[in-house]
């Protein structure tokens, strides 16, 4: 598989709102914006016969901007941190 774009996409009201897609259902609950990866087809997949992608380092690079770019968009959007995998709170939260 290689990239075809790499996205930082808004989930609310039960929905995620796309530039290129409209608004797309939501399964899970939730607020808050985060990074998608799109792939396309490439030779590779047919030589392993699964779906493989190999990142580049300029890919991994731009993927975590865009995620710390969404930790601070998503609170924002709340107006507080939130716990998890990627917990992420402000100095002011906590004075």
């Amino acid at each position: 598989m290689r990239v075809k774009r790499i996205d930082i996409i808004k989930r609310q009201g039960g929905f995620f709102h796309t530039d290129f897609n409209g608004k797309v259902k939501a399964f899970k609950h939730g607020e808050g914006y985060g990074v998608f990866v799109f792939f396309e087809d490439s030779p590779i997949d047919s030589d392993f016969g699964e779906l493989v992608w190999t990142p580049s380092a300029e890919e991994l690079r731009r993927m975590a901007d865009l995620m710390d770019k969404t930790d601070h968009l998503t609170f924002e959007m709340l107006g507080h941190g939130w716990e998890g995998k990627r917990p992420y709170h402000k100095l002011q939260e906590f004075m």
